[in-house]
């Protein structure tokens, strides 16, 4: 009878034990539930906080505000100084200067808007994120990481090659080839802001019609794709990627374009100086990563939202502004973009 009670005790106790680790498993499965069915919610409400960049919002205001101090507040800051610091300088060396001194900004702009959410990885910047994959530099496979790094060193050499060497020889060129005055920073020629805003409406317009073609031409001959493949290295943008051009990409899709613009209209140095500091920030803001409900350069109705080129480099496909949508919408290049927003959004932009 002993044995028989000890065989009992030790079965039950081996059925319990049993019961105890089926019953951990189904813990365990809806803790992995839960935890897929709240990164699904996550990942649902932030691709529609993703699709809602451009509409009307408080941070829209918050972007308009933006892009009120820099064309009202800017010019009469830097009036007081502007003709001193260029007086000495002849025409080609003033603008010379002039490109230089929107090269801080570079920094200023990874500093001050790339840094914190790429390092902070808070959810309300996270909310914003275009891609769901994780950032190179987060993965888990070390491979992944390594690649980034790797890419990331050869970014900073090809972009300082580009920016001061490529462009400021491309700037002494114009001077020999089109020797006619540049540039005015005169106090006297000073422009109103309606003269400003027709210089930058124009340079706007034109320079994006020229990025447009020559991006495009950059994708249509395999002659010259070579060189554009460079850029689209990165699958996945991050402001890294805005500068990064093989040097004879950078010659005809982005010199070119903004020194022709210039030499044809003309601006005044201030304006000038205003528009290099709106095409860096949009080149920043198209592979920063984030659809940002308040940045300065989406709010407005003409605008290309920020995940038009990350839909570009992720499917090498349309979408060759990116600036302004414009040309894609005049000449029919929106159309798989405009398609793959749908699907993935449940939207339809007005």
């Amino acid at each position: 009878m002993a044995a028989l009670r000890g065989e009992q005790t030790t079965h039950r106790t081996a059925t319990i034990i049993k019961v105890d680790k089926e019953f951990e498993k189904v813990l365990t499965s809806l803790r992995l539930l839960e935890k897929s069915c709240n990164s699904c919610c996550q990942n649902a409400i932030g691709l529609q906080l993703v699709a809602l960049q451009g509409a009307p919002s408080i941070w829209m205001l918050v972007g308009a505000l933006q892009s009120a101090l820099w064309f009202f507040a800017l010019p009469p800051l830097l009036k007081p100084y502007w003709s001193s610091c260029f007086a000495d300088f002849s025409s080609s060396t003033a603008e010379m200067i002039l490109f230089l001194l929107i090269i801080p900004f570079y920094f200023s702009y990874i500093i001050t808007v790339a840094l914190p959410p790429y390092l902070l990885q808070w959810n309300f910047f996270e909310q914003y994120k275009i891609s769901r994959d994780p950032w190179p530099w987060l993965d888990r496979q070390e491979s992944v990481r390594r690649k980034f790094w790797s890419l990331t060193y050869k970014t900073i050499a090809v972009d300082s090659f580009g920016l001061l060497f490529v462009f400021p020889v491309m700037l002494y060129a114009k001077s020999i080839v089109m020797p006619h005055p540049g540039l005015s920073f005169s106090d006297d020629e000073w422009p109103t802001y309606r003269k400003s805003c027709v210089d930058m409406a124009s340079l706007a317009l034109l320079h994006e019609f020229a990025f447009y073609w020559t991006h495009r031409i950059m994708h249509m001959f395999p002659q010259l794709y070579k060189f554009h493949k460079v850029h689209h290295e990165y699958k996945q943008n991050n402001c890294l990627s805005a500068q990064y051009f093989h040097p004879v990409d950078f010659v005809i899709s982005i010199g070119g374009p903004a020194i022709l613009v210039s030499a044809l209209v003309r601006p005044h140095s201030i304006t000038q100086f205003q528009f290099g500091l709106w095409l860096l920030y949009t080149n920043f803001d198209d592979h920063l990563g984030y659809a940002f409900p308040w940045s300065p350069v989406r709010w407005f109705p003409l605008a290309c939202k920020t995940d038009s080129h990350e839909f570009h480099h992720s499917v090498n496909l349309g979408m060759y502004s990116s600036k302004l949508e414009v040309y894609d919408t005049v000449f029919g290049t929106n159309k798989a973009y405009n398609k793959w927003r749908k699907s993935r959004y449940d939207v339809t932009d007005k």
